[in-house]
């Protein structure tokens, strides 16, 4: 009877967490893959008829895809915010077939195109392009979510004729910026020897306005002798401006948010990265410590994590303010609040990007680490060229600070490239930085990333000014989330007000003027 029972209890709560799992499941797929919805009849259908529909405007995509990486001018004009070309829509709409039919009414297009070489074998690349983590962390802080399914693997021991089904978010580190949510399909082709085209395309688009439609996409690799690879890249798609500030659609539609360019910029630095030096175990671990801070920053700003937020306040015009439980593997527990706010600064972001990494004008904008981060303990750069900034740094100072036993040290990854600067960095303390010099695991460390992301602003007369986003973490202890104040809230406003305030006066130091 005993045994029974207890056999009665377990089935009980194996029951009672199954239906938990499903009731998390399902809200979970209404919040992060409302386009990606299925019934039952849908799920059923034959995967056979399913891959055949896809398949069918695989080869026009491919065709329109390698066109365009042939065609030059007229097709493609040299862009007037940068580097990177513009496609000329009048020609391409009387060359080109709507591949994908009409576009949607309402609809603005954006279209552009890159060249690079990256050192990496070409591949090594396909495959990196059909894992959807390695992807996502080849392009750091461009990609949020991402889900994918096997159709096909490709023909026998190659990636020839592969076929994946996509859904994606495409961010711009900016709270006031709208995530770019795309449903589609990625296809791989290899033309001949050392020449592979790798092209995406939208499909189960829908009416869902909120989705950006991707016309053929990709890029077009060739094998060097040297063993890198020479890249076009193209980027073509279609998107509702309406969702969008009015104040920042100059900047998407010059293509510094979501164009070619800053594919192939975030794909050069992260090459770059892989460097020999990146197998010692101190800068190996370092560098996964660092990646995951960005990540966690990125996803805290465009609210493409995994993690569920909750919202404490929006006011226009002040910080936008977020609250989670939170709970890391060494025992801490309580709620972390989140502050994210976007303003324009009147400099160039490579200009201030590099105010920013002087010591000694730290204290200008820097409201919680300047006392600790005074110097660099150890550094690697992100890097061969000595006069890029880019580097991961563990900062920390030669003083004591007041009531503590050890000192408290910064980690910091600083990046820019023609697209935009990044400076994230979190506190971390003696422990943590003695596990990571010694290479150990440092997955568990908990971190609360501070950041700012700097994007070039164009106007029609070229770059004029950055727009700069400020987001701040800051845990309340033994907490929750109906417990928070408005002195907690007034906090994180305060914190972003004097770090913007700080930004102005970097640049100008007569500017006394606040958010």
């Amino acid at each position: 009877m005993k045994e029974l029972l207890n056999k009665t209890i377990f089935e009980h709560k194996i029951c009672s967490e199954n239906a938990r799992l499903k009731k998390e499941l399902g809200a979970m797929t209404i919040l992060y893959n409302q386009s990606f919805r299925q019934n039952e009849t849908r799920m059923g259908i034959d995967m056979a008829i399913q891959t055949k529909s896809y398949l069918k405007l695989a080869p026009y995509a491919m065709d329109e895809l390698f066109k365009l990486g042939a065609f030059n001018d007229p097709l493609w004009n040299k862009s007037t915010h940068g580097q990177g070309e513009t496609l000329d829509f009048n020609l391409y709409e009387w060359a080109f077939p709507p591949c994908l039919g009409p576009k949607p009414h309402g609809f603005v297009s954006e279209a552009s195109r890159a060249k690079g070489v990256i050192p990496m074998a070409t591949s090594d690349f396909v495959e990196a392009l059909f894992n959807a983590d390695r992807w996502r962390d080849m392009f750091g802080g461009m990609i949020g979510r991402c889900i994918t399914r096997v159709i096909s693997n490709g023909a026998r021991g190659s990636r020839n004729g592969a076929l994946l089904l996509m859904k994606a978010e495409m961010q711009v580190i900016s709270s006031v910026v709208p995530v770019r949510v795309l449903n589609f399909i990625r296809y791989v082709n290899k033309y001949a020897e050392g020449l592979w085209a790798v092209v995406d395309y939208s499909v189960d688009f829908g009416m869902d306005r909120r989705l950006t439609r991707r016309c053929p996409s990709g890029c077009i690799l060739q094998a060097m002798p040297n063993g890198f690879t020479k890249i076009t890249w193209i980027e073509h798609t279609e998107y509702d401006e309406q969702l969008i500030h009015e104040n920042y659609r100059g900047l998407i539609r010059s293509g510094v948010g979501f164009g070619a360019q800053r594919w192939v910029s975030a794909l050069l630095g992260q090459c770059k990265c892989v460097a020999p030096n990146l197998f010692e175990s101190t800068t190996r671990c370092l560098r996964s410590l660092a990646q995951r801070m960005r990540r966690m920053f990125c996803a805290t700003v465009c609210l493409t994590g995994w993690e569920r937020w909750n919202l404490v306040a929006n006011v226009p015009g002040r910080p936008r303010i977020m609250a989670r439980m939170y709970n890391d593997f060494q025992g801490v527990s309580g709620v972390v609040m989140s502050a994210t706010h976007s303003v324009w600064i009147a400099a160039n972001h490579r200009h201030l990007f590099e105010m920013m990494l002087i010591k000694e004008l730290r204290s200008v904008w820097d409201v919680l680490c300047h006392t600790i981060a005074t110097r660099d303990m150890y550094s690697f750069p992100l890097s061969q060229d000595e006069a890029n900034f880019n580097c991961v740094s563990i900062l920390d100072s030669n003083t004591l600070q007041a009531g503590v036993n050890q000192p408290l040290k910064v980690l910091q990854e600083a990046s820019s490239d023609t697209t935009g600067s990044l400076i994230v960095y979190a506190i971390v303390d003696t422990p943590t930085v003695a596990l990571v010099m010694q290479g150990g695991d440092s997955s568990r460390v908990g971190l609360l990333p501070i950041g700012l992301s700097i994007v070039p602003y164009h106007g029609e007369s070229g770059e004029s000014g950055s727009m700069v986003t400020v987001g701040f973490h800051r845990l309340l202890r033994n907490q929750v989330i109906s417990n928070i104040t408005m002195e907690n809230i007034n906090t994180l406003n305060r914190l972003v007000a004097e770090t913007v305030q700080g930004l102005k006066m970097l640049v100008d130091p007569l500017n006394e003027e606040g958010m």
